[in-house]
């Protein structure tokens, strides 16, 4: 029921909407939750625009409304102030200390657009208070992880040869905890801090209309949980998805294509998924051609056995297409009569909105807009998934030109869109056809929320050189704070722009060990794989291969990360210490979770590599040497090792080897760096189907504490389904304690002390490099607790 303001204000309030301006262009401030407020600008007889978002009803929130110039209105967790004459809206935190709030020259506006009157150029203008920095935008766009001082604009567009694609997501957060997302998916331009009238953020897009979200968190690490609760939540990727993915791209003959698996078998590489690209002109790949669907006749000659083959070595099956049909493929008429193609050819396009001329001669781009069309499209593919494969590539979908006309649009409107489109497509066909399977959508575009469809980004076709390795770590974490968790890039770089080196590979390969999505790929794939380039850079990415596998119980438990709280698994030093100046600004290392310190080496020739640390004490993961922080110190870097650093108060869970996700890693070692308290929930599930979403999934609970006297370990029972856990679950401790005098478990009393790691049996030993193994009687209940008194401080 709408109501009048009682006092000197005037507004209209709806349940938890509140509008203010006259009737035909009111400004509706809508608080959708606690933390998150929805602002638009409403005109009479503006038509409906696309979202990014789903559409959903947010749950009644109870606002309190107080009258008077500003209107004040509080969720309890935030506050709006909104001045009414001109209308302008201030945005505060719980305290009353405002943090964005638009200016008296500034605000929103709608007018027409230049050039075009029919369509309508909407913006909005605010300004912020005292320093802040600003992270997010999505994939791409320059600058470093900072975009204080930058304009970005959004539009969807491979950059080859560059960094990487540009994916835009119009989202950006601040350091002092809150984000704005901006739901438009035109063309837009995003100025943070730039402007000739104080230091602000200016939006501007060139179709649609003007809405846009604030999201309150406690801080900057808590307001992603706020982009995960509006954008949506990623779902858990298949475990094997986390395993090393290797690309090709063409065969010489079926032999090749059968030795390929053997090999990496036979070489003890790890690995889960091979991915095969379409062909391309005499370049035999896994189809007939780019818009086409059916194998290669020569290169597969019985599909099949073929695949049946690669998938009984243990190996994932993931294809690669392109958004295009191609007028010889036999699906062509059958698409055209169905209206299932968009009717517009590429001649009249500009250079940024033409796709390569592999995939653009007699093809047409395939309209996702049409629901019928993302049916139909997913039917061609059910006789793939019959065969096995496990995932999908989905290159290109940058979009069609912005004059094209799709059902649900023009190209100006829905071209940032497009790719979401399609991975609608596979996300409803899968969820119809296979719906306990988890799949891997690996996509060069996307957009705002592709994460909720399980869709995973890489940075597309880029150089092969360490400026280009270099500028991926901002991209990826700029990625990941823009709420898509699953990011990667090709190892090695994808163009050969200069000759590949093994220095570069073994640099890229340690990068990618650490990334979300860990596939090698390029041009010359054959340069690409682990064994390439000699003995000494094989034996190198086999180590960090090995150590990838080892670490996934951690990295599993960052995926749940992700899901539940938002947090990307490459993390930015910002996120979790956002009051440290020196790290603002900070691109060229992260955090893997919140334990692990990568600064990956990306200059060429280096022996040794600067790296920052935060407050607190941190131990270097191959010596075990310990620095305190915050200060920068330079660790010894040779080819073979990565800088890599452990934080104190750690627990970290790791595997045995194995050669792929299907071996089970029952025996778990935990690393623990004991400081103060500390926690770690070790999360399981079954790594392949949705059981997780109905409550089959276990969490573990491991706690440290240290005190003057020893340390304490305790191992709780898993809460939720035990059955996920494997079946005889055993526990080694590595303690960073130097030389303990006793170590006693619950239950069991003293251990005895062994010789070292090969003796059999419960016991401890010391390994004279800072740390004490514990070997631990078994006790089904999975409850322990080890004390461990030091003689003397370590």
């Amino acid at each position: 029921m709408s109501q009048p303001a009682r006092g000197p204000a005037p507004y209209q309030r709806d349940g938890s909407t509140v509008r203010f301006g006259p009737a035909g262009t009111r400004v509706a401030v809508t608080a959708c939750s606690r933390r998150i407020v929805r602002v638009e600008l409403e005109i009479e007889g503006q038509p409906p625009a696309a979202s990014y978002l789903e559409p959903r009803t947010w749950p009644a929130v109870p606002i309190e409304v107080t009258d008077g110039d500003p209107v004040r209105l509080s969720t309890g967790d935030l506050t709006v102030e909104v001045a009414t004459d001109p209308v302008r809206v201030s945005l505060l935190d719980a305290s009353g200390a405002w943090l964005l709030r638009e200016p008296p020259d500034g605000g929103m506006s709608c007018a027409p657009a230049s050039g075009d009157p029919a369509r309508r150029r909407v913006r909005a203008c605010f300004g912020f208070a005292g320093e802040q920095h600003f992270y997010g935008l999505g994939q791409g766009g320059g600058a470093g992880l900072d975009r204080l001082g930058t304009a970005r604009q959004l539009w969807n567009t491979q950059i080859g040869h560059g960094p990487g694609t540009d994916l835009g997501v119009p989202l950006l957060l601040s350091n002092r905890g809150y984000g704005l997302f901006f739901d438009n998916t035109a063309d837009a331009m995003v100025s943070v801090g730039r402007s000739d009238n104080g230091v602000r953020v200016v939006y501007t897009a060139e179709a649609g209309r003007l809405r846009w979200y604030f999201l309150l968190g406690p801080d900057l690490r808590g307001v992603m949980g706020e982009v995960a609760e509006l954008l949506g939540r990623a779902p858990l990727p298949p475990r094997w998805a986390l395993g090393f993915i290797q690309s090709t791209r063409h065969f010489e003959d079926t032999a090749e294509l059968r030795a390929l698996p053997r090999t990496l078998r036979a070489k003890r590489i790890p690995c889960d998924a091979l991915v095969y690209l379409s062909s391309y002109g005499e370049a035999l790949g896994w189809n007939r051609g780019v818009g086409h669907l059916e194998f290669q006749p020569e290169l597969w000659p019985d599909p099949a056995a073929l695949l049946a083959e690669v998938r009984a070595q243990h190996f994932e099956v993931i294809t690669h297409e392109y958004p295009v049909l191609h007028e010889k493929s036999p699906l062509h008429a059958d698409a055209e009569a169905g209206g299932h193609l968009l009717p517009e050819g590429y001649e009249r396009a500009p250079l940024r909105d033409r796709p390569p001329a592999a995939y653009r001669d007699g093809q047409r781009y395939l309209d996702f807009s049409r629901p019928a069309t993302r049916a139909w499209w997913w039917a061609q593919h059910r006789a793939l998934a019959a065969l096995g494969v496990a995932g999908w590539w989905l290159d290109g979908g940058e979009g069609p030109p912005a004059w094209s006309r799709l059902e649900g649009g023009d190209g100006a409107e829905l071209h940032n869109a497009y790719d979401l489109l399609r991975q609608r497509a596979f996300a409803e066909g899968e969820a119809a056809d296979r719906p306990d399977q988890r799949v891997l959508l690996l996509c060069r575009s996307g957009g705002a929320g592709m994460q909720r469809m399980g869709g995973a980004t890489w940075t597309g076709d880029i150089n092969n050189d360490f400026a280009t390795l270099e500028a991926q770590i901002p991209i990826g974490l700029s990625t990941g704070l823009s709420g898509v968790p699953y990011w990667g890039t090709d190892i090695g770089g994808f163009f050969h722009a200069v000759p590949e080196t093994g220095e570069l590979y073994a640099r890229w390969f340690q990068l990618g060990a650490f990334s979300p999505l860990f596939r090698s790929h390029g041009w010359v794939w054959r340069e690409h794989t682990p064994w390439a380039h000699g003995h000494e850079v094989e034996a190198i990415c086999r180590r960090y291969a090995e150590l990838r596998y080892r670490l996934l119980p951690y990295t599993y438990t960052l995926c749940w990360q992700a899901r539940a709280q938002g947090l990307p698994l490459m993390r930015p030093l910002v996120l979790s210490y956002p009051d440290d100046p020196r790290v603002w600004s900070l691109g060229s290392q992260y955090l893997w979770g919140d334990d692990l310190l990568v600064a990956p080496v990306t200059r060429e020739g280096a022996t040794s590599w600067p790296v920052y640390l935060p407050a607190g004490a941190w131990y270097d993961f191959w010596t075990g040497a310990r620095h305190e922080g915050p200060r920068g110190v330079s660790v010894a870097a040779p080819l073979d090792r990565l800088p890599l650093l452990v934080r104190a108060g750690a627990i970290v869970p790791m595997g045995p080897v194995i050669q792929h996700t299907g071996e089970q890693q029952a025996e778990l070692t935990l690393l623990v760096y004991p400081s103060g308290t500390s926690r770690f929930e070790l999360y399981e599930d079954d790594g392949r189907t949705q059981a997780y979403t109905r409550g089959h999934h276990a969490l573990t609970p491991i706690e440290c504490a240290a005190a003057p006297g020893g340390v304490t370990v305790r191992i709780g029972e898993p809460s939720g389904d035990r059955a996920v856990v494997p079946a005889g679950r055993r526990y080694l401790l590595r303690v960073a304690l130097a030389e303990p005098s006793a170590v006693t478990v619950a239950g069991h009393g003293a251990l005895p002390r062994l010789a070292g790691p090969e003796a059999s049996g419960p016991g401890w030993w010391a390994d004279g490099a800072g740390f004490t193994g514990v070997r631990l009687p078994d006790q089904p209940a999975l409850t322990v607790e080890i004390r461990v008194s030091e003689t003397a401080s370590s």
